[in-house]
């Protein structure tokens, strides 16, 4: 009897072991990867992805994806609010709108933003308000650069060196 128990016990170690990790599911739906596809930072509400990018210009940019991480129109939500606060008591609500293929937020500070500035996004999903909150410096970091060709290569030398979501957390 003990032998059974344990030969199943194994065989569903096993299965455990061997099922790959992107089938298991949160809220009982497959999830996608969390890589940012546009640049920005990735965080979630449900199954909603939100990637939001700041450009060091002061550009704000909101992208949508599903649990999968397929793209959605940016009208999944409504009501998009976005405020920069550059200091305390120094803040600057930015405009933002859908952009002319409808498939993100965006909208432009007067001024430029550091990376000692706070983000603030809100917006509706679902009949549901939804805020974060986060860091610029998080969202100014510097991303990798594309690999050049060889033929284009310098010399080292020369190169410069939620309330309510959470970045990759269930």
């Amino acid at each position: 009897m003990k032998t059974n128990r344990l030969n199943f016990t194994l065989a569903l170690i096993a299965s455990l072991l061997a099922a790959p990790l992107s089938g298991f599911a949160h809220n009982g739906v497959v999830h996608g990867d969390h890589d940012a596809h546009h640049g920005g930072f990735v965080m979630m509400y449900r199954d909603l992805h939100c990637e939001v990018v700041l450009k060091a210009g002061g550009e704000v940019q909101l992208y949508y994806t599903d649990a999968m991480r397929a793209d959605l129109p940016a009208s999944v939500v409504s009501q998009v609010a976005v405020e920069i606060e550059k200091s305390p008591g120094k803040s600057e609500t930015v405009a933002m709108g859908l952009s002319a293929g409808g498939d993100y937020w965006e909208g432009k500070a007067k001024t430029a933003v550091t990376p000692a500035s706070m983000l603030h996004v809100a917006f509706v999903f679902q009949t549901e308000p939804v805020v974060v909150n986060l860091p610029a410096n998080t969202l100014l970091m510097p991303k990798p650069a594309a690999a050049k060709p060889a033929s284009a290569a310098k010399p080292a030398h020369d190169m410069a060196g939620m309330s309510g979501m959470d970045h990759h957390a269930h």
